[in-house]
């Protein structure tokens, strides 16, 4: 089988004899056939058409300059074609849906950390913007899921081309070249839906990564051995709600969870209900992670007395502007649970 550079070096070097006395002519025929090949899809026909090109040297500079940005031209309408193929595209969408979360995001986060003094009305306010951010997470983390793999490689082979042609521009006109590496990016970065899908990607793997934590710190938690049923609930429902708004799922500490316990009990068996303890030595909840050995920094804690369900723990603290500041805070990664019948303590801790 003749190579493709063989056969457009054959047509492309058929100029007329009295032509190549002087300066060597390239055909019209063969500057269409070059252009057609380097609009192809196979990168060997394109590298055939550049290395022909480059034969005729100094002469065909323009002609090679404008073959090329034609080829630059289709290659980046075929990009467009592909990115806003909603059928093809899983990303088709994301970037407004993406915006949006954002968007709502910033402006939910700070009420959540607003003291509306246990006002009813507030709290109903919170819990519908709770749900209604709920339902964009769910929207972003099911296109998120989405297989995009050859989808990525099909626009990949596009943004080589255009890199492709791109370079040998730079290299017609004269450009010295500090890499021979392809700048894929560059290439999409010079059309608008090409920096959309840069953009949109970028924001779509932030939210599987925000997934791909949460479900690890969710398994860890879940395979702890030495915590019960009730603390695996309150840490996984906690966590699902904390990641409505990007911040750091919580890990289980043993130690921080034995502490948390160890307040609940006694104010279930002493009679009392206060983070200030009558019990030697347990005053401050600092003395109780210290008494339980706990090695890392305690950042807050919450107590409620009233229920043995996770979800009626969580509820309180949350119509509650402290507590709720204390679950949403950004600063801790570590959490311990503490249910002891109808009474809960949690603490909180940085690692």
């Amino acid at each position: 089988m003749i190579r493709f550079s063989t056969l457009l070096c054959a047509v492309l070097l058929a100029a007329p004899l009295g032509a190549q006395d002087t300066e060597p002519v390239i055909p019209a025929m063969a500057v269409r056939k070059a252009l057609q090949w380097m609009q192809d899809k196979d990168p060997g026909k394109r590298q055939a058409a550049y290395r022909t090109f480059q034969l005729y040297g100094e002469s065909a500079r323009e002609v090679y300059q404008r073959t090329l940005e034609k080829a630059f031209a289709a290659h980046e309408k075929r990009l467009g074609r592909l990115l806003n193929d909603k059928s093809a595209n899983p990303y088709f969408g994301s970037d407004l849906l993406t915006e949006k979360l954002l968007t709502e995001r910033a402006r939910i986060f700070p009420l959540i950390h607003t003291n509306y003094k246990k006002d009813p009305g507030k709290i109903r306010m919170l819990q519908g913007e709770m749900e209604s951010l709920t339902k964009l997470n769910r929207q972003l983390r099911m296109l998120a899921s989405a297989d995009s793999g050859s989808f990525d490689a099909s626009v990949s082979a596009i943004s080589t081309a255009l890199a492709e042609v791109q370079r040998e521009i730079l290299l017609a006109q004269g450009e010295e070249l500090a890499s021979e590496e392809l700048d894929q990016q560059g290439a999409l970065k010079e059309s608008f839906d090409g920096e959309v899908y840069l953009k949109t990607k970028s924001q779509i793997a932030a939210v599987q990564r925000e997934v791909a934590a949460l479900k690890k710190v969710n398994a860890t938690n879940a395979a702890c051995g030495w915590a019960n049923t009730s603390q695996k609930d309150f840490s996984k429902y906690l966590n699902e709600n904390r990641s409505l708004f990007g911040i750091t799922p919580l890990l289980m500490e043993e130690r921080l969870s034995e502490a948390a316990t160890g307040h609940s009990v006694d104010m279930a068996t002493i009679g009392f209900f206060a983070h200030e303890s009558p019990v030697k030595g347990k005053k401050s909840p600092g003395d109780r992670a210290r008494i339980a050995k706990f090695q890392h920094r305690w950042t807050g804690e919450n107590i409620f007395m009233g229920s043995s369900s996770h979800t009626s723990a969580y509820n309180a603290w949350f119509g509650s502007d402290g507590h709720r500041f204390i679950m949403f805070s950004d600063r801790p990664n570590l959490i311990g649970i503490g249910p002891h019948g109808k009474h809960w303590t949690m603490m909180t801790g940085r690692k």
